[in-house]
C-alpha cells in the first residue's frame, strides 16, 4: 500500500513539472494536513502556521524540479514547512 502511495505522488509530481497545475493540487491536497499540522507545532498559533503552509507550498511548487526523489514528496514539503517555520521564529 505505501508503495502505491509513492507511486501516485511520484506521477503526480512528473506531471506538476510538465505543466499540470491539477497535478500540484492534488499534492497540495493530500499532504496538505501533515504540513499544518508539523507548522502549527512549529508556531505554536493556527494564523502563522497559515502562512507557514502557504510559504512551503510555494517553495515547493517553485524549487519542484529539484526534488530527486519525486515519491517522497510528502517527507520534503513538510521538512520545507519545518525550515519555514524556524526561519519565522527567528
Amino acid at each position: 500500500m505505501a508503495m502505491a502511495v509513492i507511486d501516485r505522488d511520484a506521477r503526480r509530481v512528473r506531471r506538476a513539472l510538465g505543466g499540470d497545475s491539477a497535478a500540484f493540487t492534488e499534492l497540495v491536497t493530500r499532504h496538505m494536513p501533515a504540513v499544518r499540522a508539523v507548522a502549527r507545532a512549529c508556531t505554536g498559533n493556527l494564523a502563522d502556521a497559515e502562512d507557514v503552509v502557504q510559504e512551503a507550498f510555494l517553495k515547493a511548487w517553485l524549487s519542484l524540479d529539484t526534488l530527486q526523489e519525486p515519491g517522497r514528496f510528502g517527507g520534503w514539503v513538510v521538512t520545507i514547512a519545518r525550515n519555514v517555520a524556524r526561519s519565522q521564529l527567528r
